[in-house]
């Protein structure tokens, strides 16, 4: 029996009145979020659960991290790929994950580095990595840049040194397009990319504190927060296929990222679950994992050379932006993730609920 289909919605949602009466306001969710599932078009249950999911969110460090309600969903996909077969039953507990991608700017701002454009870590751990990945950063994160051009165009404030002689580096490069030529330079709305995992994760656990633990979600996590409560669906809003109103993919010539939360979230609140970039996971990756996976609160295989990439990226086409599509990169080698592709989110949990 398909776990996610049992109910009636009306019992739930008189279930989750109750509890959320009585102060219990995860499992309301849960049950609030199961009613949706099973009858999506009700607008009862619908305000209901968005106006107890949104009282759930917090804003913590600056990111806003949306709540997903604790349940069982069923994770793969038996029409995709067949490292997302077989399709199985997944339990996990209540949880969070930032809204939207890390921007740049954030990410300085909270790893004490230097704020866009320079974007080195004080300190004076400037090494030729970081140069590296910044010339990728300065094309593709920039909030009103529209197409990147050669990295040095984009080096805000334009000035470069022949001998003495100051030079504008648009005058040899060219000006990047803009949606507004006169907007000030930032770096805060689109997602960071050129992101290692081991930067990624690094950031996790910096920000974790004995009042909440925060790191890479986990697929499981992953999957279950793209699905936005909709069960057994292709995409974050449903079936219907991609478009440029709903997802920010196959724009390979575009050389752009749109901004993170241009388009309409899910139904958990959050933006750009497919496409935009792709987002590291903390699972090792294994063709083979779902045929023998955990139920509850899988982590993923002990070892591996790749960890799991999901969601897919503004230059990818309609195949790999779905909700179950994984793809994977190798990490620790300096390089495969220097991509304007990569990038990533973090996972927030309570202590009590820590792996």
């Amino acid at each position: 029996m398909d776990p996610e289909t049992v109910g009636d919605p009306r019992e739930l949602l008189a279930l989750a009145r109750e509890l959320e009466a009585a102060g219990d306001r995860h499992r309301a969710a849960t049950a609030y979020d199961r009613a949706h599932g099973l009858d999506p078009a009700d607008p009862e249950i619908a305000e209901a659960r968005a106006a107890l999911l949104d009282s759930l969110a917090v804003v913590e460090h600056g990111i806003t991290f949306r709540y997903v309600p604790g349940g069982t969903f069923l994770m793969g996909s038996e029409t995709g790929e067949p490292d997302e077969r077989p399709v199985h039953p997944v339990r996990l507990p209540h949880y969070w994950l930032s809204e939207a991608p890390i921007s740049w700017a954030a990410y300085c701002a909270l790893m004490d580095c230097e704020p866009p454009p320079d974007g080195s870590p004080r300190g004076g751990d400037d090494d030729f990595g970081f140069f590296l990945e910044n010339k990728i950063r300065l094309q593709y994160c920039e909030d009103a840049t529209t197409r990147a051009v050669d990295w040095h165009a984009h080096a805000a404030p334009h000035k470069w040194y022949s001998g003495d002689r100051e030079i504008d580096s648009r005058d040899i490069f060219g000006t990047p397009p803009r949606e507004d030529p006169e907007r000030p330079w930032r770096y805060d709305t689109k997602p960071m990319v050129s992101v290692s995992w081991e930067q990624a994760a690094e950031m996790g656990r910096r920000l974790t504190t004995g009042r909440a633990v925060y790191r890479l979600p986990t697929e499981a996590e992953w999957e279950r927060a793209a699905r936005g409560g909709l069960i057994g669906r292709r995409y974050p809003w449903g079936d219907e296929p991609p478009t440029p109103e709903r997802c920010d993919f196959d724009r390979f010539d575009e050389f752009s990222v749109l901004p993170s939360r241009r388009l309409p979230p899910n139904g958990y609140g959050l933006y750009a679950m497919s496409g935009s970039v792709w987002e590291w996971t903390a699972d090792w990756y294994d063709a083979r994992y779902y045929a023998h996976s955990p139920e509850a609160d899988p982590t993923g295989p002990a070892e591996g050379q790749e960890k799991v990439l999901r969601g897919g990226s503004w230059a990818d086409c309609a195949d790999v932006v779905t909700v179950s599509f994984r793809m994977s990169c190798a990490v620790g080698d300096h390089g495969n993730y220097m991509s304007p592709t990569i990038g990533f989110r973090l996972c927030r949990r309570e202590p009590r609920t820590r792996r």
